[in-house]
Order: structure tokens, then sequence, then C-alpha cells
């Protein structure tokens, strides 16, 4: 059965059959993200299988071409960063603020950000 997407905290925190996590202290704990990120609003959360598949999206060349010249060390960093997670459940946080996007990827087991990245709207 697919459960509704969480918009909110309150939402979130109920998301799962575990314990609830805090996700506003999963972001502060990661000292490398911005506050304006840390203190946003979510535009959504998305529970997902890292699937094998996405990585190997990442080094296909035709997957992997951008007119974007920071999109190579974004797609290598990526990599780097999920393949210990593939079959792994993550939680998938979008932020959107003026100007920028955020993707943030959470391990719930861990309770801890795993990888993020931004690019410029």
């Amino acid at each position: 059965m697919l459960r509704e997407p969480a918009t909110t905290f309150e939402d979130f925190g109920n998301f799962f059959v575990s314990e609830p996590l805090d996700l506003r202290e999963i972001l502060r704990e990661c000292a490398a993200l911005p506050s304006d990120v840390t203190d946003a609003e979510f535009t959504s959360v998305t529970e997902r299988v890292l699937h094998q598949s996405l990585l190997a999206d990442l080094l296909d060349p035709f997957t992997a071409s951008s007119d974007d010249p920071g999109w190579d060390d974004r797609r290598r960093r990526r990599k780097t960063a999920l393949t210990p997670y593939v079959g792994s459940v993550l939680l998938c946080v979008f932020i959107r603020l003026p100007g920028v996007h955020y993707t943030l990827e959470i391990d719930p087991e861990l309770e801890r950000v795993v990888h993020w990245e931004w690019q410029e709207t």
C-alpha cells in the first residue's frame, strides 16, 4: 500500500512504523548545511529504496551530459556518496529557496544526512 507523502514535520514524524524521526534535528546536525536550509520548510519528502540503476545512469554518457559546468562534479560526488546505500531505504528531502534548489538524502537508520547538493534555479 502506498502512503501519502509527508508535507510537514508533524506529518513526517508519524510516517514510519518505527520510532519517528526529528528531521529538523537531523538537518541541524549536518554542519555543512547552510542555516537557511536547516530552517527552511520542505518542498517535499519522499521515501525510496536506492536502486543500482540510479547510479548506473550517473555513468551513462547520454544521461550524464549537461550544459551545467558543475554537473560532472556533482554527478561524481553523488555516486561516491550514495553507492554504499544501494538497496537501502533513504529519505529524499527537497527544499526550494529563492534561486536555489537543495536535495538531501537521509539515512533513516543512522538518522543522518548522507548526501546533499544544491543547484541554481
